[in-house]
């Protein structure tokens, strides 16, 4: 408050208070703090999201601490998978997944040199539901090595259950390989491949191992087998390694 002082001939001076101006802040200013509002609402949000809802009273305060203590230490002990002890997984590849969706974009997109009414048709959409079916593939699945086999099972360790193609579990030991590969080549991996002879024989000729086991294929150096291709959903590295490292049988062909 700011006192102005005025003089009169016929009155003792007067002391009359003038309000100061309440001062604004400046329009960054004002736009800091509603960001910072902003932000702090978010953070809100998220964190009433990942926590449970309680009345804060001391007796429900002390409930909802031991009831979460307790789900969290749930959580710790139990397994996450039905792996067996020392299974190594493989680590996932979106690179396939992602590959697909650009060249699914690149056929498709407005403006792209290669965007017409064919090639959005033909390349544009199957390349990007392509690219969506490996994203799917490569977040619910995962390939294992452990001591003695290799298996395609779930991302939380359950089994896939029977091949689609020739019936029985996706496990298979190391024993039983008889070559495995990667297409087109090591360093752009598309496509595992592996044969191997646990899958009873009367199921080898099924599919693509007809031409793998015909006589032309024998007499370059193939060995009969059942034939399997996955796309490579995974770390392709880590799964030669695992496979080199378990003496798994491969052709140099």
């Amino acid at each position: 408050i700011v006192a102005s002082v005025t003089k009169s001939d016929h009155a003792p001076f007067l002391i009359t208070p003038t309000p100061t101006p309440t001062p604004h802040p400046p329009p960054s200013h004002t736009n800091n703090i509603k960001m910072n509002l902003l932000k702090s609402s978010l953070l809100l949000l998220i964190s009433c999201g990942s926590v449970h809802s309680f009345t804060a009273s001391p007796s429900s305060l002390a409930s909802a601490q031991r009831t979460t203590t307790t789900k969290t230490v749930d959580l710790l002990a139990r397994p996450t998978t039905s792996l067996a002890v020392g299974t190594e997984i493989v680590e996932p590849s979106y690179n396939l997944a992602v590959g697909s969706l650009a060249l699914g974009a690149a056929f498709g997109v407005p403006g792209s040199p290669l965007k017409s009414k064919l090639s959005a048709f033909l390349g544009g959409i199957p390349l990007t539901l392509f690219g969506l079916f490996l994203a799917f593939q490569t977040t619910t699945l995962r390939f294992t090595l452990d001591d003695d086999n290799f298996s395609l099972v779930k991302s939380n360790g359950e089994s896939t259950g029977e091949n689609v193609v020739v019936g029985g579990e996706n496990v298979w030991a190391y024993k039983s390989f008889v070559n495995y590969d990667v297409f087109p080549s090591r360093n752009f991996p598309i496509l595992i491949y592996f044969k191997e002879t646990q899958t009873p024989e009367d199921q080898w000729n099924i599919g693509p191992g007809e031409q793998a086991n015909s006589e032309e294929a024998l007499a370059k150096g193939a060995v009969r087998g059942q034939v399997h291709f996955f796309p490579a959903i995974g770390n392709t590295e880590q799964l030669i390694g695992g496979f080199e490292k378990h003496d798994c049988a491969k052709l140099d062909l």
